[in-house]
């Protein structure tokens, strides 16, 4: 279950009290704001129902999570500056960051990418705007970005939605060899890579994550004791030259 749009907060935390009433014996949970998170494990732990919290391991502040399954975020941000640096170490790359919500999420992803790319004389930020984790958003603010500064080549979107966006405003714009990069790596923003519309985006491994998720669910249900445990799920880079091996 899941609200309409990704910053209809509370509509989560109503799915969660709804869930809670119906008698649920164990929530796995994501949410890219992290007030909302504490407020809905928060509910939970009131009712003595075990949380496991999905695609971030970022602790929740005051509240009690069986699991954390998920990535590392700063760790992704980062290996989108070293990929950058490293396999276009001859270009100058004139950076736009197409921003998520307000939230830890987007203080990982950007605040990693931010520090890593100082290492890299050929990359530069340029430009830093919010599209809200939203792809339509993402084409019209990335669509300004480049109005605003003809240098840009390059768009990181702080997630896949937005990267892909930003490739149909490069593609609209008219911007020769645009490297367009998200975080997530899923099936649609493989496809696209594959088919050379986006350069890369940072595989997640959300299949395992959700296996993972719903295993420790199980457990916090069967009562194993298990409070506050991290399970990191490894990233990768993916692009044209191993793309193939994620889309099997």
């Amino acid at each position: 279950m899941a609200p309409q749009k990704e910053d209809d907060y509370e509509g989560l935390l109503k799915i969660v009290e709804d869930s809670l009433s119906k008698g649920t014996n164990a929530i796995a949970i994501c949410t890219t704001d992290d007030k909302t998170m504490a407020a809905a494990v928060k509910k939970a732990n009131r009712d003595k129902v075990p949380v496991v919290v999905f695609n971030s391991i970022s602790k929740v502040k005051d509240a009690k999570v069986y699991s954390y399954v998920g990535y590392d975020q700063k760790k992704a941000g980062a290996s989108v500056a070293k990929w950058l640096g490293t396999k276009y170490a001859d270009k100058k790359l004139n950076v736009g960051i197409l921003e998520g919500l307000p939230g830890v999420f987007t203080e990982n992803r950007e605040g990693g990418f931010v520090d890593a790319a100082k290492q890299y004389k050929n990359i530069k930020i340029v430009a830093k705007q919010p599209a809200n984790w939203d792809r339509g958003k993402a084409l019209d603010t990335a669509t300004n970005m480049y109005q605003g500064n003809k240098d840009i080549n390059t768009f990181y979107g702080l997630s896949d939605e937005m990267a892909l966006g930003a490739a149909s405003a490069a593609k609209q714009a008219g911007i020769k060899n645009a490297i367009t990069i998200g975080i997530d790596g899923n099936p649609n923003t493989l496809a696209a890579i594959k088919k050379g519309s986006v350069t890369g985006s940072v595989y997640t491994n959300p299949k395992m994550m959700g296996k993972r998720a719903v295993q420790d669910a199980i457990k916090a249900i069967k009562g194993q004791k298990k409070a506050n445990v991290i399970n990191e799920i490894p990233t990768v880079v993916v692009d044209k030259s191993n793309v193939a091996k994620y889309t099997k």
